[in-house]
């Protein structure tokens, strides 16, 4: 998803972009008025992305405006989760250190959990939907705080 988002940035956007996904720094290579940060760490094939003690010493240095998180599960109750420990511990450091969270999920990710936690419901400021994303479920995201988005 968020390689999808790189690739959709406009060529003419100025803007700083911090990531460690490999994926999403190949999408943004050709865009001239990007300013590129790649974090480094060790690189997980499994998951397109370096983490580590590396990575979360980089991310420690970054202070972002926004932080488009990529979840592997989307709930109300349980928040923004991750299948993976070492990526779930990035991806709380960067919304740590970011004033506002973005989530674009797809519908089958909404309303699941996978077993570690990265962030709160409540932290959440933006949400990007599919059209046909349940209403009843959006209305759970709404009122702890964030602004829906259909896409």
């Amino acid at each position: 998803t968020n390689e999808a988002i790189a690739r959709a940035i406009p060529r003419d956007m100025e803007l700083t972009i911090a990531t460690n996904s490999l994926g999403v720094a190949s999408a943004l290579v050709d865009r001239p008025l990007v300013e590129l940060i790649v974090l480094g760490g060790r690189y997980v094939p499994d998951l397109g992305t370096c983490v580590g003690a590396d990575t979360l010493a980089a991310v420690a240095q970054l202070g972002a405006d926004l932080f488009f998180l990529g979840s592997c599960g989307l709930d109300a109750a349980r928040g923004v989760t991750a299948f993976d420990s070492a990526e779930a511990e990035v991806k709380r450091a960067m919304a740590k250190n970011s004033a506002g969270i973005v989530i674009a999920v797809t519908n089958d990710k909404l309303a699941t959990a996978a077993p570690y936690r990265v962030a709160g419901a409540d932290a959440i400021r933006h949400l990007v939907v599919e059209k046909t994303a349940p209403a009843a479920t959006l209305a759970d995201f709404q009122s702890q705080g964030a602004q829906i988005h259909f896409a």
